[in-house]
């Protein structure tokens, strides 16, 4: 394990702590089974973005270039499709789905564990891209 991937695991260690902690203290939302919706949006944002980071990670260690844009384009088109598939089966399959709350969760989820994936990852290629300069 990298020092990058140490960083990630504690961002989603206190982000899931934090968000839908704060969303189920808080009730924002007046919706039946809410924190079943909560809490489901965000395992479900979990199982999505953790095979992503794992894929840009990989892509942004990879020397030949090709395998970076493959590993970073396969990586977009699998959460992209996941997050169709998840939403969909969700609000199909949930007798009585509570949503607003899976929604809100799940792209709270999403939009900042992304954030977290490319600053991480992208900080790294920076730092690599000055060093290989300097040589």
């Amino acid at each position: 394990m990298t020092r990058r991937d140490g960083f990630f695991a504690a961002w989603v260690l206190g982000l899931t702590l934090a968000i839908p902690g704060l969303l189920l203290a808080l009730s924002p939302l007046d919706e039946a089974r809410a924190s079943f919706g909560v809490l489901t949006g965000w395992g479900v944002a979990l199982a999505v973005m953790l095979p992503s980071y794992l894929l840009l990670a990989r892509a942004v260690s990879a020397e030949n270039p090709h395998r970076f844009v493959r590993n970073f384009m396969l990586g977009m088109l699998l959460r992209m499709f996941a997050t169709l598939i998840a939403v969909a089966a969700f609000a199909l399959l949930v007798e009585d789905a509570p949503l607003r709350s899976f929604l809100l969760s799940f792209f709270l989820g999403y939009g900042t564990l992304t954030a977290v994936e490319l600053v991480l990852t992208m900080r790294g290629t920076e730092r690599r891209a000055s060093e290989e300069q300097r040589a």
